[in-house]
């Protein structure tokens, strides 16, 4: 029988801003509940776009597809589908859903400060493999040799070929920023801007946002 991997659920979305405090009270009981009270559980981390205000981005993790789906049955899930349903978002902002398996380890992550990083980029499939060995170098050398990197998570979506979704953490300074700032400088995201520099690898242009959690 084969291990289970982390399965990833990444979700991001505004709110209009008279619905700000309802969603940040939900959100953080979730992340209580959610962490406490489920097994498989492994990350609920909660983070608000640096730029704009009431744009928000949620990454949880758990142990396998059978995790989250345990994790939809109780009834803290429930809680969050009756605030998606009583008219939160902006025309704009409706959630984005993402689901992808990890490639690291099972491992608990706890709630904490961060500087966040929320990705989705689109490989063309010819340049497929040459995107995942690049992924995978800037990957590894970010988990070991960067000491501010709290976290380099990534997988391919499981609803959409060729859609790959990040979640990044750094700590340091200034929130955590300075963290990411040393890891734009390392050798190993300069080989994946060297792969982002060359013509047209993408179908659909990169998607790119940095946050802050929220504990």
């Amino acid at each position: 029988m084969s291990t289970p991997r982390p399965y990833a659920v990444n979700l991001r979305f505004s709110l209009k801003p008279s619905r700000r405090q309802d969603f940040l009270s939900l959100a953080k009981e979730n992340q209580r509940k959610s962490l406490d009270l489920e097994t498989a559980a492994l990350q609920y981390t909660v983070g608000e776009d640096i730029d704009t205000p009431n744009t928000f981005y949620i990454h949880e993790q758990f142990i396998g597809a059978e995790g989250f789906d345990a994790h939809r049955a109780m009834d803290h899930a429930a809680d969050w589908d009756t605030f998606k349903n009583s008219d939160p978002f902006t025309d704009e902002g409706t959630p984005v859903i993402d689901f992808y398996f990890c490639n690291h380890d099972i491992e608990k992550v706890p709630i904490r400060p961060a500087f966040g990083v929320h990705v989705e980029l689109y490989p063309k499939p010819e340049v497929l493999q040459q995107f995942l060995e690049v992924i995978n170098y800037n990957q590894k050398g970010s988990v070991e040799d960067e000491p501010l990197c709290l976290q380099y998570v990534f997988g391919e979506s499981t609803v959409e070929k060729n859609k790959f979704i990040y979640h990044e953490e750094y700590k340091g300074a200034d929130g955590g920023k300075e963290g990411f700032e040393a890891h734009q400088i390392s050798p190993h995201f300069k080989a994946w801007e060297d792969f982002a520099g060359t013509e047209d690898p993408f179908t659909k242009p990169p998607v790119v946002a940095f946050f802050r959690t929220i504990e």
